[in-house]
């Protein structure tokens, strides 16, 4: 069960670098509608790809892809 919920959890936090590249400064919100999850979950989820530097936030709710984001996109793109 673990690792199920580890792999969901995989594809929602890629499926969430990609929307964020393909349309940079959405918010929480929106990602939350986008994804079908919760907005806290996004939230959350959002929070630790900004601890691993994977996101940034120009401006508080706002947020971008870092350069480190989108290398791990595309070495994800190259296993899948």
């Amino acid at each position: 069960m673990a690792s199920m919920r580890g792999s969901v959890v995989e594809m929602v936090v890629i499926e969430t670098l990609k929307m964020i590249k393909k349309l940079p400064r959405l918010t929480p919100t929106e990602i939350s509608r986008r994804v079908g999850k919760s907005a806290q979950y996004i939230r959350n989820i959002l929070a630790v790809l900004q601890e691993l530097r994977l996101v940034e936030t120009p401006v508080r709710g706002l947020y971008t892809i870092t350069q480190l984001g989108e290398y791990i996109l595309k070495n994800h793109s190259k296993q899948g």
